[in-house]
């Protein structure tokens, strides 16, 4: 049984950290700071230091892991290994070089492909029909470190980031059971990446959510891997925006950007549209298209 520190912050790391706790001794979790909710009221604390309370852990929650308290309490905990999912903050040296047997981070992408902030996405943006899982070693790089294990996970021609997001956290729980296991009885080395196969996935940018003209499949894929992101949207003539949440590209042919035809509300590509299946209008609830068009088909003109 390790004594393991687990750096985390959202929903996809829940699952490892239920792991963690079951099998090792989980000395405490580190997060980032409670956000002020926008209209007052009490703060909101990310899933993982709720979870982690629940379970009667202790939470550290710095503003900067650099900071020189943050580090000094690290080292009091006097931790076998740290496991790093999803947390936020890039590591500093000297915070890396606390644990006895080191830090390992679980990466969703087969390094050394997509490093960076957003792999999920970046996955389903390029059309790959094969992602995974890494548990690397963590050095001062950008998801640079060798790796112990790489779990493959197929990415289904309908999956949307938050799908896939939902199916790799599944993953990372059995990867990181055997690597920790390996770890403790010493029969696992990680493997250097092959840098020259590097590429790089950065942070989802606001205005990459705006959905512009342009092949139907490839509109499909931004849909699909921005959904994780509150959805892609357009921009109606009323000035109002419409986010798209799911949609299926079809050969039909619009004479104009939306398109209303058997019951169905089609947005216009190069080659063909998209048929919307489930839309959001701002300030209302996400909805099925056919709700929609119920409610709302004046919108479209």
């Amino acid at each position: 049984m390790l004594n393991v520190v687990f750096f985390g912050t959202p929903d996809i790391a829940l699952p490892v950290l239920n792991s963690i706790f079951q099998n090792h001794h989980l000395l405490a979790v580190v997060t980032m700071p409670d956000k002020p909710r926008e209209r007052g009221g009490a703060n909101t604390m990310t899933p993982v230091k709720k979870r982690a309370l629940e379970l009667g852990v202790k939470v550290f929650e710095p503003n900067n892991p650099k900071e020189q308290t943050f580090i000094d309490e690290m080292r009091d905990l006097n931790p076998d290994i740290f496991v790093v999912f999803a947390y936020g903050h890039i590591l500093r040296k000297e915070v890396l070089d606390i644990p006895k047997l080191g830090p390992i981070n679980i990466h969703t992408s087969l390094l050394p492909l997509y490093r960076g902030a957003a792999p999920i996405e970046r996955a389903i943006l390029a059309g790959e029909k094969i992602t995974g899982i890494s548990i690397m070693k963590m050095d001062v790089g950008m998801d640079t470190g060798p790796v112990y294990l790489e779990v493959k996970v197929t990415i289904s021609d309908e999956m949307d980031s938050i799908e896939l997001k939902e199916k790799l956290s599944l993953v990372a729980v059995d990867a990181i059971n055997v690597v920790l296991n390996r770890i403790e009885n010493g029969l696992i080395e990680p493997k250097a990446q092959n840098h020259l196969l590097a590429t790089l996935a950065p942070k989802i940018q606001k205005e990459e959510l705006y959905l512009k003209e342009g092949l139907k499949e490839e509109m499909s894929l931004k849909v699909r891997g921005l959904t994780s992101y509150g959805g892609v949207k357009i921009l109606l003539s009323s000035g109002e925006i419409l986010k798209i949440f799911k949609a299926r590209p079809v050969n039909h042919v619009n004479s104009k950007m939306l398109e209303i035809h058997g019951g169905e509300l089609f947005l216009k590509a190069i080659n063909g549209s998209l048929s919307l299946i489930e839309v959001q209008l701002e300030g209302k609830k996400r909805m099925g298209c056919k709700e929609f068009l119920n409610g709302y088909s004046s919108k479209i003109n």
